[in-house]
């Protein structure tokens, strides 16, 4: 071969692998296509009074609040901009729904629902798209407006558990080659993972989420559905425990459904979130007030632990697959 070829061969070579790397790169499918794609259909009990909803109303509906000393909020602004929360490291926050509090009988379930009503945007999914180790991790944050948990179907006042601000989310895993892997449902403090091809699936490629009436835990079928014991709060079991009766279940049956076009159910368009913004996603704060747990004489109402934080501040968020890897399979 002549030695004048060889230059030649190796700067074709060079060119091919540019061309091929080029129409790899090309052939990546665009984020909002990819979250469109798989957009998980939620089918809601029919006693559920909330959908997941945009979080503006709820935040400017509520007092911004710093911790000053322990078990001390003193009120920072009323009714903040959504553009206005503070960012990471600048103390302790929290958001208070004005003119409800979770301490109210059946959580404020009432209270909360007609606000939410009165302020919600519309079914809507906050959508982000992470790659770790290859894979392409696509989450649908659900933001709802309040959590009552009830012992009894329908609520009750009799035992529940309760608190402002509702964080839930599905993921959807795809390989390198953009082929659905396996799913993950939040539920409570944990969740439960399934693979793609063992998951129901409206149009091929939406997973179907029956989501829980009060808790929004989301669920593979629709039913009643024990909950993890890890998640459940000591006092509840010992409670039941005494007085002989089973440890608490979700109840998610049939009712309404929210998902991609075309599905028959609400519409819920996707915004998408991700480590860039927007700001609200980094407010390093509680989203709402207190926790409380209710239970009968003598125990009555009594406060337990903080409302939740937002996305970024989830372990799924920093650190996806080694959090859907700690779930159990459903």
């Amino acid at each position: 071969m002549s030695r004048k070829l060889l230059p030649l061969l190796a700067a074709a070579g060079l060119a091919l692998t540019g061309l091929s790397a080029t129409a790899s790169a090309s052939a990546a499918t665009p984020d909002p296509r990819l979250l469109a794609t798989y957009e998980p259909l939620l089918q809601f009990d029919p006693t559920e009074q909330f959908l997941p909803t945009k979080v503006q109303s709820f935040v400017t509906d509520s007092a911004l609040e710093q911790l000053n000393a322990p078990n001390s909020w003193g009120v920072v602004q009323q009714n903040p901009p959504l553009g206005d929360l503070p960012g990471a490291g600048s103390g302790t926050w929290r958001l208070n729904q004005t003119g409800c509090t979770p301490a109210s009988p059946i959580g404020g379930l009432d209270c909360y629902a007609a606000a939410g009503n009165q302020g919600s945007g519309g079914p809507t999914v906050y959508g982000r798209v992470t790659h770790e180790d290859g894979d392409t991790i696509l989450q649908y944050w659900l933001f709802y407006y309040d959590d009552v948990y009830s012992y009894m179907y329908p609520a009750s006042d009799l035992l529940w558990q309760a608190h402002e601000g509702d964080w839930e989310e599905v993921s959807v895993v795809l390989s390198a080659d953009e082929q659905p892997l396996f799913v993950g449902y939040s539920q409570h403090c944990l969740g439960q993972r399934r693979a793609w091809d063992l998951t129901p699936r409206w149009d091929g490629s939406h997973p179907i989420v029956h989501v829980a009436v009060g808790s929004h835990a989301n669920y593979f079928s629709a039913g009643t559905h024990p909950i993890n014991v890890a998640c459940i709060p000591p006092a509840a079991i010992a409670i039941l425990t005494a007085h002989g009766l089973p440890l608490p279940v979700d109840y998610a049956f049939a009712g309404q459904t929210a998902g991609p076009p075309g599905s028959d159910g609400l519409v819920m368009p996707i915004q998408q979130i991700g480590d860039d913004g927007p700001g609200w996603v980094h407010f390093p704060g509680y989203w709402g007030e207190q926790q409380y747990f209710h239970a009968p004489a003598p125990i009555g109402t009594v406060a337990l632990g903080n409302s939740p934080v937002g996305p970024a501040f989830h372990s799924e968020w920093a650190n996806p697959l080694g959090t859907l890897a700690t779930w159990p399979t459903g």
